[in-house]
């Protein structure tokens, strides 16, 4: 049986209100968009890889990078970041979309094919693993929502909040009585033993945190080493 062409989108830009530049910043000697996206794209479950950004002129070295690592690339709204997934999926011929958040260089391959194999076969509305939820304790940063592209379009044409449009998947969130939910079991030794450990990026701080945790480690880290190393470093 034929799988669905299952397409990951990355949302980034540049211009971060939290953190301005923050998608270049130097992790290991690479910017934070190439873990991003050299991370994502070992996933053996994805057809292909989208950078989805805007049309500013800012995020051209967005751009540039996804060039060079060969990854496939949507220019669009910067508010509109739906908008964006949504002719992003059809730029790509999507049949099932993988949202990751520029703001995840830590995201794990194997965490991610995880969580489109619990799409495949339980066939929710959405699958997650990026987040703690149902007493999974998964970290905050290895991780990816999966849903289909129907979806992602239909919620384009019909979700029109402004939280909506920024947000992506807050709709199916918001309207949890309407909607089949599901998350991913955590593996043992991805658990860290607390939720929502946070090992994404959104200020100077959480940087700071990466380095540590990553120090002397190679872009291809894996999520096991990582949870080990923070073990290591709490217990310090």
């Amino acid at each position: 049986m034929r799988r669905p062409r299952t397409v990951a989108i990355v949302q980034a830009r540049i211009n971060s209100q939290r953190f301005p530049g923050k998608m270049m910043q130097d992790l290991e000697g690479a910017p934070i968009i190439e873990w991003v996206l050299r991370r994502t794209a070992k996933a053996r479950l994805l057809d292909d890889v989208v950078l989805a950004t805007t049309e500013h002129p800012i995020d051209e070295p967005l751009v540039a990078i996804a060039r060079r690592l060969g990854i496939r690339i949507f220019r669009g709204d910067e508010k509109d970041v739906l908008g964006r997934y949504a002719r992003a999926a059809e730029m790509s011929a999507a049949e099932t979309i993988v949202r990751i958040c520029a703001d995840r260089p830590l995201v794990d391959p194997d965490v991610v094919d995880l969580a489109i194999r619990v799409f495949d076969e339980l066939k929710p509305d959405l699958a997650f693993n990026h987040i703690s939820e149902n007493g999974e304790r998964w970290p905050r940063g290895f991780g990816a929502e999966v849903l289909s592209a129907s979806l992602v379009a239909w919620m384009d044409q019909h979700a029109k909040a402004p939280d909506d449009r920024e947000h992506v998947t807050i709709h199916l969130w918001k309207h949890r009585d309407r909607y089949r939910i599901v998350a991913a079991k955590c593996p043992p030794e991805l658990d860290p033993g607390i939720p929502d450990l946070k090992l994404d990026l959104d200020t100077f701080e959480d940087l700071q945190r990466l380095r540590t945790l990553c120090g002397g480690a190679s872009i291809d880290v894996s999520a096991v080493h990582i949870v080990a190393r923070w073990r290591e470093v709490m217990a310090a």
